[in-house]
C-alpha cells in the first residue's frame, strides 16, 4: 500500500490531569512531529524477535513523550490510525498468504515477523485509543466504551508482546523492506525507541554479544546519516525509558545486521553524533543545572542522565562494530573488549538511574 509521506505538528501546552495511561504531563511548551509514513518505512518485522514492544513504541509512543494528549490535533491522529490500518493490512493481505505458501525456516521466519507486526498493529491502536480518550475526558464526555476498547486491544498487545519476548533471538521477516535497511525509525522519531536488555558489564559478555552480531545479514548497504543533536537528542519527555529511546537511534537499524559488513562510514557517522551528546552534556547540561535551581534544576538533571544514556549507547555501538570487524579479519581483540566491558558498566550504571528516576518530568539543553 502506498502512501503519501506528510508531516503533522503536534502543539503541545500546559499541565493537564494524568490518567493512569498516560505519561505525565510536562509544565512546557513544546513541538513534536509525527510523520505519516509509508509502511515499509516503520514496519519492524525485519531483524529478530524480542524487542517488539519497544520498536513498536518507536513509532507510535516515544514521539508524544511528554505530550498531554488531549491536545493532539485531528491530523495526527488520522496518521495514527492511517499507520496502523497500514500495518493491519499487511497482516491480511502479505503476511498471511506468505506464511501459507512457505515452509520451513522461511515460515517460522515470516510467523515470527507476523506477531512483530501484530505489536506494532495493536501498539496504534492502543495509542489512538489513549488520545481518543484523554481528548474526551477533556472534553466532559463520556468514556466507558473507550477504555473498554482500549481493555480489550491492550490484552491482546500483551499477549502478542509476550510472545515476540518469547521468540528472543529468533529470525524475523518482514514481507516489504525497510526499517533493517536504513536509520529512518530513529530519524523520524528522535527518540526512543527499543528496551534490549542490559548487556552484561563483564569482558565476556561483551565479546559474545558482538560475535553474535557476525552472523546476521550484509550490512553493507545500509547507510546511517549523521543527524543534528536536536533531532536524535531524547532528553525532553520523562524519565524511565532511556535504555530504548537510545537503542532505536544507535542500535535498532542494525537488528540482525553482521555488524563487520557495515561501511567505515557508519561507525564515523554514529561516533560524530555520539560526540555530540558527549558535547550537550559538558558544555550545555553541566552549565544549565548549575545555573537552574528546584524543579527546573532536577528536570535538566534526568534529562542529563538520559543523555548519558544516549552517549553510552553511542560508544558501546561503535565498539561493538569495531570489535565485530576485528574479530572477522582475525585480529586481537582484548583491548576492544576491555574496552566494552567499561563503558557497558557505565552505561548499565545510567540504565538504573533513568529507571529509577520512571515518571520524573525530564528537559532537554535543545
Amino acid at each position: 500500500m502506498v502512501r503519501l509521506i506528510s508531516t503533522f505538528v503536534l502543539a503541545v501546552a500546559g499541565l493537564a490531569a494524568a490518567a493512569p495511561f498516560r505519561r505525565p504531563v510536562i509544565n512546557r511548551v513544546a513541538k513534536r512531529a509525527f510523520a505519516l509514513q509509508d509502511y515499509a518505512d516503520f514496519q519492524i518485522s525485519d531483524g529478530v524477535a524480542g524487542n517488539a514492544q519497544a520498536e513498536a513504541n518507536a513509532v507510535f509512543v516515544d514521539p508524544f513523550a511528554g505530550v498531554d494528549l488531549a491536545t493532539v490535533d485531528k491530523a495526527t491522529l488520522d496518521a495514527v490510525k492511517t499507520m496502523r490500518e497500514a500495518a493491519e493490512d499487511a497482516e491480511t493481505k502479505q503476511f498471511n498468504p506468505a506464511i501459507k505458501a512457505a515452509d520451513g525456516d522461511a515460515a517460522d521466519a515470516l510467523q515470527v515477523g507476523k506477531i512483530k507486526n501484530k505489536v506494532l498493529k495493536l501498539t496504534g491502536e492502543v495509542q489512538a485509543l489513549k488520545i481518543q480518550i484523554a481528548q474526551a475526558e477533556a472534553s466532559g464526555d463520556d468514556t466507558a466504551s473507550l477504555e473498554k476498547k482500549l481493555a480489550d486491544e491492550q490484552k491482546k498487545l500483551s499477549h502478542n508482546i509476550d510472545l515476540d519476548t518469547k521468540s528472543a533471538g529468533a529470525a524475523s521477516q518482514g514481507v516489504t523492506g525497510g526499517t533493517a535497511q536504513t536509520n529512518n525509525a530513529a530519524a523520524s522519531t528522535s527518540s526512543s525507541k527499543t528496551s534490549s536488555s542490559a548487556s552484561s558489564s563483564s569482558t565476556d559478555a561483551a565479546s559474545s554479544t558482538a560475535s553474535a552480531s557476525t552472523g546476521g545479514s550484509s550490512g553493507s548497504a545500509i547507510t546511517f546519516a549523521v543527524q543534528d543533536y536536536s533531532a536524535f537528542q531524547i532528553s525532553d519527555g520523562v524519565a524511565g525509558n532511556a535504555e530504548a529511546e537510545a537503542n532505536a537511534v544507535f542500535v535498532d537499524p542494525f537488528a540482525g545486521v553482521d555488524l563487520a559488513t557495515l561501511d567505515d562510514s557508519v561507525a564515523k557517522n554514529m561516533e560524530t553524533m555520539r560526540k555530540a551528546a558527549e558535547a550537550a552534556e559538558t558544555d550545555k547540561f553541566n552549565p544549565a543545572i548549575k545555573a537552574a535551581s528546584g524543579d527546573a534544576a532536577d528536570a535538566l538533571q534526568v534529562g542529563k542522565i538520559k543523555n548519558k544514556v544516549l552517549k553510552l549507547t553511542g560508544e558501546v555501538q561503535v565498539l561493538k562494530i569495531k570489535l565485530a570487524k576485528a574479530q572477522a579479519s582475525g585480529d586481537d581483540t582484548s583491548d576492544i573488549e576491555s574496552k566494552i566491558a567499561e563503558e557497558q558498566k557505565k552505561l548499565d550504571t545510567n540504565i538504573a538511574t533513568d529507571k529509577s528516576h520512571a515518571g520524573d518530568a525530564s528537559q532537554s539543553v535543545v
